[in-house]
């Protein structure tokens, strides 16, 4: 049993494309946010429809909150989609003379960038601060935390994400068929950043590649400072359907062969591919050569564009820095080394943690991301709950009104 309050306790779903999982955190005066129990479980979700979307969900949260004592009343959501992208955008509170930077003039500059409007097909799920700059008379200076600070203006530089119009609406009509409030969407891809972003170097371009089953997310930091965010229908299910087609096999043998390929060394000529066949062993080579063809040419042609967008178009590459490749597509034997020669910079698995699985660091790092976000969240509507119906408040309350890290 949890003997925290309702406040302090947040329940999260982590909704992708090949499996469901129900998180439970708390917000502890002791310990900060902090995950109390996390569950997966096997769930086609991109397959389903409305109706087994909310049992697979209520069977989900049942499990993982029931041997807790916990009934949930309120939900946050964590997802992604192919139609998530950002942009950069900014909010400004002017102060008059200088003072002392209060988190209420954080929060003002922070909602006016939140203010933004949105074109007509696209909703606001998130606005993320990057860094802040403060005005004063002696000149200014960027800063990742303005409160404290001397100054008679301030600017938020944030990255707002966006995504299809409706996407919001699908999850809370979920939500309110299982009966609970949905406190928020999280964005997988923010989560990925919070979660990872502590472990990255800190020099140069720091890119995150995501390559899940049916998206792949790409995520810059460049000198300590979140840049670029964009999400592809495009991942590892993509590479095992032109598989499939090269070998004219089903989608479950090709995804068998996919495991056993190494996109970094493939066969010079088609006709390798082509020979006489004189047994099972000659037969499995042909399979393997045109298998890891059709992966490289698949790979190559999508990172390719990404990289040169990236280097050419945006300007987001630099010379030096990581690739942190994450998810279960990045398994794909030789990826680490294909990918170093597309994008020219050191790619590390995961953290770059020896003998770490990237799909199992994966989950650990969006759980910890989602928590952070998730927190974050609560504390805000607890502020402001507090500050219009109570003022200023103690205890419990006057550590929630802090933000977490």
């Amino acid at each position: 049993m949890l003997e925290l309050p309702p406040e302090n306790l947040i329940v999260i779903a982590l909704v992708s494309s090949h499996h469901l999982a129900v998180t439970v955190a708390a917000l502890d005066p002791r310990a900060g946010e902090e995950p109390r129990r996390h569950k997966e479980f096997p769930v086609r979700w991109a397959d389903f429809d409305h109706a087994a979307r909310v049992e697979a969900l209520r069977d989900a949260l049942e499990q993982t909150c029931r041997p807790m004592g916990l009934e949930p009343r309120s939900l946050f959501i964590a997802c992604s989609d192919p139609s998530l992208s950002a942009t950069a955008v900014t909010g400004w509170s002017a102060l008059g003379e200088d003072v002392q930077i209060s988190e209420h003039e954080r929060s003002f500059a922070l909602g006016r960038a939140r203010t933004h409007a949105t074109a007509d097909d696209r909703e606001q799920l998130d606005v993320v601060p990057t860094h802040w700059t403060v005005r004063s008379r002696d000149g200014q200076v960027d800063c990742e935390d303005p409160v404290g600070q001397i100054g008679n203006h301030l600017t938020c530089h944030a990255l707002r994400v966006t995504a299809r119009r409706g996407m919001l609406q699908e999850f809370r009509a979920i939500a309110d068929d299982l009966g609970l409030h949905l406190e928020g969407l999280i964005p997988q891809p923010i989560a990925l950043y919070r979660g990872i972003a502590g472990r990255m170097n800190k020099g140069g371009t720091q890119l995150v590649i995501d390559l899940g089953a049916r998206h792949t997310t790409l995520i810059v930091r460049r000198k300590g400072r979140l840049l670029h965010l964009e999400t592809h229908p495009f991942g590892g299910d993509t590479v095992t359907d032109r598989i499939a087609v090269a070998l004219g096999v089903d989608g479950l043998r090709a995804d068998d062969i996919k495991k056993q390929i190494d996109v970094d060394k493939v066969p010079g000529s088609e006709q390798d591919g082509q020979q006489s066949i004189f047994g099972e062993l000659q037969e499995r080579q042909r399979q393997l050569s045109i298998a890891a063809r059709a992966a490289a040419d698949c790979l190559g042609g999508f990172f390719r564009d990404r990289a040169r967008q990236l280097r050419d178009e945006g300007d987001l590459l630099s010379q030096r820095g990581q690739v942190h490749l994450v998810g279960r597509g990045a398994a794909i034997g030789g990826l680490v080394g294909f990918l170093s020669d597309v994008f020219r910079l050191e790619v590390v698995l995961g953290t770059g943690s020896k003998g770490a699985d990237p799909g199992a660091e994966l989950d650990g790092l969006l759980v910890a991301g989602v928590v952070k976000c998730a927190a974050d969240r609560r504390i805000e509507h607890l502020v402001e709950q507090a500050s219009s119906i109570r003022g200023a408040a103690g205890g419990v309350w006057a550590w929630l009104m802090q933000p977490l890290a």
